[in-house]
């Protein structure tokens, strides 16, 4: 089982892919902001990650708390918004980077998970982050203040237990760390399940919604969720051949190109890392 350090260590994630001009950019921005993706629904940042907020007229549905500073802000800057207390935190997976700092938020909110999440969290035992106390198997239904929300299980993935959060009426959909907005995977994709994965960003394709809201970086659109996918069968295919024609690791590094993804976060440095994971991956199954 994965320790909190090195979860922490290895999941920093997709929010660092970013190139020098870029991480200037970001370093101009505040540690932590609201930014409205439709009416009463906001993305909140802390750093390079990122959660949902929904504010309702009998309370807050939020995600993923990232840390005991960033739930501390977020909380204070709800006060701005409404009188009404955070009611309920969905935990999107259980990687610490994402998670910790629910204490915050532990005297009002009921804090929900897939059901794996949960058991993880109890063999890990991580610190200021309550177990979740409601879990479910494939989709949540959560109804607050005229707000509709679902937290929906589709497949491993990055995780064993990463749900996606939809809010049909706004169109918005909330992913973390599987869905990431032209950028390859992290590096060598720790704890994934690639052909999985897969499987899953297709069930996140028949889903309905037009803004995806990812855990880190920029704000896509459904078609980038397509496009990951490409992305991850282009690269399947490739080691996949490398590996039936006998290459070794070395030579599918120095052989494997996929030029239509070179402008893409992350490429110049990472790409060759998502070879390897692939690699290995694949010479075991």
């Amino acid at each position: 089982m994965r320790t909190l350090p090195q979860l922490l260590t290895g999941l920093l994630c997709i929010g660092m892919l970013l190139d020098p001009g870029a991480v200037s950019a970001q370093e101009a921005k505040p540690i932590d902001e609201l930014t409205k993706l439709a009416e009463d629904v906001f993305l909140f940042r802390h750093k390079a990650h990122q959660g949902l907020v929904v504010v309702t007229a009998d309370g807050v549905i939020a995600t993923d708390p990232i840390s005991v500073e960033a739930a501390t802000w977020l909380k204070a800057e709800l006060k701005k918004l409404t009188a009404k207390p955070v009611r309920y935190v969905i935990y999107s997976h259980d990687h610490a980077d994402h998670i910790a700092g629910g204490t915050v938020f532990a005297d009002t909110a009921v804090f929900v998970s897939h059901w794996r999440a949960r058991q993880d969290l109890l063999e890990k035992k991580p610190v200021e982050t309550p177990l979740p106390e409601l879990t479910f198997t494939d989709r949540l239904f959560i109804d607050l203040g005229g707000k509709h929300v679902e937290a929906i299980h589709v497949g491993r993935n990055h995780s064993d237990n990463s749900v996606v959060v939809l809010l049909p009426r706004e169109r918005v959909l909330f992913a973390v760390d599987f869905i990431p907005v032209e950028a390859v995977a992290y590096r060598r994709m720790r704890d994934s399940y690639p052909e999985e994965w897969i499987e899953s960003l297709k069930r996140v394709e028949q889903l309905d919604f037009d803004v995806l809201a990812p855990g880190h970086g920029p704000v896509g659109r459904k078609e980038h969720v397509r496009m990951f996918r490409e992305y991850l069968e282009d690269l399947m295919r490739e080691v996949r051949q490398a590996v039936l024609n006998g290459m070794s690791l070395e030579e599918a590094k120095q052989t494997i190109r996929l030029p239509k993804y070179e402008q893409w976060n992350g490429y110049p440095d990472w790409f060759l890392e998502n070879i390897e994971a692939m690699y290995q991956y694949l010479s075991v199954h």
